[in-house]
């Protein structure tokens, strides 16, 4: 694994987002239609997790994300259908009942007819909300990553030209380790190079 500097332009399109937000509203759902969002603005960040427990709740190899401000979010119908699952606070429970009817601070939601994952909640330092782009899949939205994290727990390599994190940036509290682009996408070799 390679490490490089974070390109400029990285940068400074993740300054302009945090800085300039657009004024369009974005509706979605969940698969079902009974919890119904609305983001407004364009989000701070976007990109692509590749960490275990994204891949376990999604089921799938690497999930889409996309972070707003919390304000710039609102749940217009239907939040007593959402249930909330924090996997952080399931490991340090042993594996206590972690989903809840009460929007704590942190939490992955999803709602309790269909199951829809809509966004994960997140108690950090920007208060930010993270909304799942296929939960705008009726919007306007577009889905614009900048960035990929959690590179380092990956099982499918990608070869996109974006930055690729180990963990995530130092913006975002993370190591702002990066690696390298690989020569290919695909699956993950055994030497996880």
């Amino acid at each position: 694994m390679g490490l490089f500097t974070v390109p400029t332009k990285f940068i400074l399109r993740w300054a302009w987002r945090s800085i300039m937000p657009g004024k369009t509203v974005y509706e979605g759902r969940c698969s079902c239609g009974a919890v119904r969002i609305t983001a407004t603005g364009k989000p701070r960040a976007s990109g692509y997790c590749h960490c275990e427990s994204c891949r376990r709740w999604h089921t799938a190899p690497i999930n889409a994300w996309a972070a707003w401000p919390g304000d710039a979010v609102t749940i217009t119908q239907g939040e007593e259908e959402l249930i909330q699952f924090d996997a952080h606070r399931r490991r340090q429970f042993d594996d206590q009942e972690v989903t809840s009817d009460q929007a704590s601070a942190n939490g992955r939601c999803s709602c309790r007819r269909c199951g829809a994952g809509i966004m994960n909640r997140r108690s950090d330092e920007r208060g930010s909300i993270i909304i799942y782009p296929s939960a705008l899949i009726d919007s306007s939205f577009v889905h614009e990553p900048m960035i990929h994290i959690h590179y380092q727990e990956r099982v499918l390599d990608v070869q996109d030209g974006l930055p690729k994190f180990a963990d995530s940036p130092s913006e975002f509290g993370g190591s702002g380790e990066m690696i390298a682009e690989p020569s290919a996408t695909g699956p993950v070799s055994p030497s996880g190079s």
